[in-house]
């Protein structure tokens, strides 16, 4: 996943004026899942993408367009190796 997305979920909640464990509590999950969302470790479900849109203000298209860019690019590569 790309530090850039990473650093934009990071900024944001900083922004938001919002903690790790705040947001983890918001998202019912763990503070070590935030963490990992915002070092790039991990990709966000579905779910977690709508809430965290909605915990931020921002759209989906806006907030996750890179990640939506990277799925893409994977998808395309096993597209290209799909056996006939």
């Amino acid at each position: 996943m790309s530090s850039q997305f990473a650093l934009d979920l990071r900024l944001a909640r900083k922004k938001a004026g919002y903690t790790q464990d705040d947001i983890a509590h918001l998202l019912s999950a763990h503070q070590s899942v935030v963490s990992a969302l915002e070092h790039g470790k991990r990709h966000p479900n579905v779910a977690e993408i709508v809430e965290l849109s909605l915990i931020y203000g921002r759209s989906f298209e806006s907030f996750f367009d890179e990640v939506m860019t990277d799925c893409k690019k994977r998808l395309s590569v096993r597209l290209a190796t799909l056996p006939s």
